[in-house]
């Protein structure tokens, strides 16, 4: 049995589509390659190596120590 609540909450509007729908629009207009996506799992770029650094100088960090 599904939640109708939670069938509402999916099917009605939301931002979070208004901006989907909106990046795809944009992107057929002038070009998928100036149109950046920040949703999870993106943008398919590098970040920026001050951040690459600070990830790795963590990683290298005693777990304990980093956590307590």
């Amino acid at each position: 049995m599904l939640n109708e609540r939670m069938i509402g909450l999916g099917s009605a509007p939301n931002a979070i589509r208004s901006l989907f729908a909106y990046g795809i629009k944009r992107k057929a207009e002038i070009g998928e390659d100036k149109v950046f996506d920040y949703s999870i799992g993106n943008p398919s770029v590098p970040a920026p190596q001050q951040v690459t650094e600070c990830i790795k100088r963590l990683m290298d960090e005693d777990p304990v120590a980093l956590h307590s």
